[in-house]
């Protein structure tokens, strides 16, 4: 395969090749901001439909597998955590690159309630399948459905996040933090109140290699690019 030279570039060649699978689309059944309707909130009008997001997921693990120096590998099921339990398949990929963090793309069949059936969700995480960036969807509901590009936008958001670099993940007591350039998140539990602008902060810092003083037992992840994205 040819230099990578934009992340952009390697976006653009994701988006045809998905397209080439001819998957549904449909659009934002609440455009303009229009609120949702409270029966919405109760139903699934067609669970079969985000079978999208795994098919995301698998375009691109197939073309980050094409990068130089980027290995995948298959995962069975495993535990994700308490709250979300297990997933039932997925991708780890990873790029030798130096200080690069892995990308990992994971799958899971969730039960609908009352025997209605199964809807795809889409775990996405950094390093290890409990460090989670995001679940796509969210909520499978219509009431939280902004149509199918959105999905698809926040999996190769993320994605691109990751491979493109730097990104950074802080984890605490009942606390985390991640960044990347021009964003970045942070999310506390358990009582436990933290400083989000000082959080994202610090984690600029430690992007740009400054040394950082934060809380006792912090764990600190900090991934690089695993191409050379440079403008031409």
């Amino acid at each position: 395969m040819g230099r990578v030279t934009t992340s952009a570039a390697l976006r653009a060649r994701m988006a045809r090749r998905y397209a080439d699978l001819g998957l549904p689309s449909w659009a934002n059944p609440h455009p303009n901001g229009e609120p949702a309707r409270d029966h919405e909130y109760s139903r699934i009008t067609d669970p079969a439909r985000y079978t999208v997001v795994h098919a995301r997921a698998r375009v691109w693990a197939e073309l980050l597998s094409e990068l130089p120096d980027v290995e995948a590998e298959t995962l069975g099921s495993a535990r994700l955590d308490d709250h979300f339990g297990d997933f039932d398949r997925g991708v780890r990929l990873i790029s030798t690159r130096p200080n690069t963090l892995p990308l990992l793309l994971l799958e899971r069949d969730a039960a609908l309630n009352a025997g209605a059936g199964m809807i795809a969700v889409l775990h996405i995480a950094v390093a290890r399948p409990d460090v989670a960036l995001a679940m796509v969807p969210d909520c499978g509901c219509d009431a939280c459905d902004w149509g199918s590009a959105d999905l698809l936008d926040v999996i190769d958001d993320n994605v691109e996040r990751v491979v493109g670099g730097p990104y950074v993940v802080l984890r605490g007591d009942h606390w985390q933090a991640q960044w990347y350039p021009g964003g970045g998140s942070s999310s506390s539990s358990g009582g436990r109140t933290m400083d989000h602008t000082a959080l994202l902060d610090s984690c600029r810092r430690i992007a740009e290699g400054a040394d950082v003083e934060l809380p006792t037992g912090t764990e600190v992840l900090v991934g690089r690019s695993w191409a050379d994205f440079s403008p031409q």
